[in-house]
């Protein structure tokens, strides 16, 4: 999802929204989620809800990312409480952060999220926020977290006339520390992933790996020229990605295996697939269709595939996560859950 060309396609989409808005006033949307629970949105002061991940108790969202919302006080990151609704500002948004999926990760202490031209964390329980690293960072990341590192890729945005370039996947030490690149030359990284064992990363044809030891890249999936590689997740040593076959309109939803050695083996676990963020809980991975051209499904199927539930559907759904009791998804303004 975070390629150039769905970069354009998200663009024009807030752009529709955007005139839409301007022209009446207000946005016009679809019935906001019937079956899902709403945990927090504007009345607690969240706006453009573009990140979202979940422990136990409480969500951590990044909000804003316009001028509009850093003038009205609703940018940066807040933590949400799931049982209560309750909303508590760890980051002012003084730095622009990340308007768009990608840019958060949590530990088992800490916040990590991408704010400004810098890498930031932040215990959960709040306090003072630090600079893990603030030299390669670019507008918009992907980043994830181990026990030791911090691993990103800067995506880059839809530039008209402006050729990709090769660049590098990065990673720090968690405590802060001078930018390293873990793998360089490559075309387009985005959608970064690790196990305990490799790192994970795709390009807009290709789903590769490096073990975190060292070593050189392999590539575990080769699509053609015409085929589309993107949004990128590992779960029980499989590797999910989103797949468009030549002459294709719609994307699918493929999986095979992180150890595999065969760069061609995969199963296709739905042939429907909006390229946003995936959850998985057990044996079931949740996901997003498209339901027109501003809205969305929430759908679930099992990590083989199968038959597909469409949970729910409304305006806009976009980044997801599953917690102890439910699967959150942000949409617009608003924190929804649905039961598991």
């Amino acid at each position: 999802m975070r390629t150039t060309s769905n970069k354009l396609s998200a663009l024009l989409t807030v752009g529709v929204v955007l005139v839409a808005a301007l022209a009446c006033g207000k946005v016009e949307q679809k019935a906001q989620w019937p079956s899902s629970k709403k945990i927090a949105g504007k009345e607690q002061g969240l706006s453009h809800i573009s990140n979202i991940v979940v422990d136990d108790k409480f969500a951590y969202v990044i909000i804003g990312g316009t001028v509009a919302d850093a003038n009205a006080g609703t940018n940066g990151l807040r933590k949400v409480d799931l049982a209560t609704g309750a909303v508590t500002s760890l980051d002012d948004g003084k730095q622009s952060p990340q308007a768009e999926e990608g840019g958060l990760a949590i530990d088992d202490k800490y916040v990590y999220w991408k704010a400004g031209g810098s890498i930031q964390r932040i215990l959960k329980e709040g306090g003072t926020s630090e600079t893990i690293v603030s030299e390669n960072v670019g507008m918009g990341i992907d980043l994830a977290v181990d026990n030791e590192r911090v691993y990103w890729t800067n995506h880059g945005y839809y530039s008209p006339n402006t050729p990709a370039v090769p660049s590098p996947v990065y990673s720090v030490i968690k405590t802060g520390g001078k930018a390293e690149i873990f793998v360089d030359q490559q075309m387009v990284p985005h959608d970064v992933a690790v196990d305990h064992k490799f790192v994970y990363w795709c390009t807009p044809s290709s789903v590769l790996r490096k073990p975190k030891s060292g070593g050189e890249p392999f590539v575990i999936f080769q699509a053609n020229e015409k085929e589309g590689v993107d949004s990128l997740s590992v779960y029980k040593g499989d590797v999910y990605f989103g797949f468009r076959a030549a002459g294709a309109s719609r994307w699918a939803l493929r999986k095979l295996a992180t150890s595999s050695t065969e760069p061609q083996m995969t199963k296709t676990v739905a042939t429907k697939y909006s390229t946003k963020p995936i959850a998985f809980d057990g044996d079931n991975v949740y996901f997003f269709d498209e339901d027109g051209l501003t809205a969305d499904v929430l759908c679930r199927t099992t990590i083989n595939g199968g038959n597909i539930d469409r949970l729910d559907s409304g305006y806009s759904g976009g980044t997801i996560a599953v917690g102890k009791n439910g699967v959150y998804f942000g949409t617009l303004d608003d924190v929804m859950m649905i039961g598991k």
